[in-house]
């Protein structure tokens, strides 16, 4: 199998001359989506990193890339597989990204609802509340840079998704994460050397 091109591979896979039923069984289809990456690997790489924005995205992809061209074989005949890769790649990479904006969508209307559920039921809570937000809120930016601070307080004070606070902050969402992380350490090492 692994000397012969493409085009024959998908030509064998679907019973060739032989009469047989165009559809592939699964064994062709795993052939197949295997001939594509033994022979395209590091140009679907290559693809999946010009589009993706974080390295467990490109892990994410490169897999999905495979169990789709199992599911759905491209084509024949096909002129450019690469074409037709960085289509596919670029597809799946756009539907992570809506997959991943509505599920934050969804976790923030719900956190949003059982917010204003807690406030509305204790009125006199909101008061104390307020109280220990700028309390919090305070300290830590005592304890951290500006730029550190403000990525920890929006990010785990106020409840917004790491999106949001980059574009506030006018920094890429890596760049929120790198703060949150180090800003994060520091203040267990802080809390750590208060309360060892």
């Amino acid at each position: 199998m692994w000397g012969t091109t493409l085009a024959e591979v998908w030509v064998l896979s679907i019973g060739g001359a032989s009469g047989k039923s165009p559809i592939m069984d699964s064994q062709k289809r795993v052939d197949l989506a295997t001939q594509i990456f033994a022979e395209h690997g590091p140009a679907i790489r290559a693809m999946i990193r010009q589009h993706a924005t974080h390295k467990e995205e490109e892990d994410e992809v490169y897999q999905n890339l495979y169990l789709s061209l199992v599911c759905s074989p491209p084509p024949q005949p096909l002129a450019n597989v690469l074409a037709y890769l960085n289509t596919v790649i670029r597809n799946d990479i756009i539907d992570a990204v809506r997959r991943r904006k509505s599920q934050q969508e969804l976790v923030s209307r719900y956190a949003m609802s059982q917010t204003r559920d807690e406030v509305e039921d204790a009125p006199d809570d909101q008061v104390t509340q307020a109280e220990e937000v700028e309390r919090i809120t305070d300290l830590v930016g005592k304890l951290l840079p500006a730029h550190e601070a403000q990525a920890v307080i929006e990010r785990y004070v106020y409840g917004h998704s790491a999106t949001d606070v980059a574009l506030r902050m006018q920094v890429k969402e890596r760049t929120i994460a790198r703060y949150t992380c180090v800003g994060l350490r520091r203040i267990r090492e802080a809390v750590s050397k208060r309360h060892p």
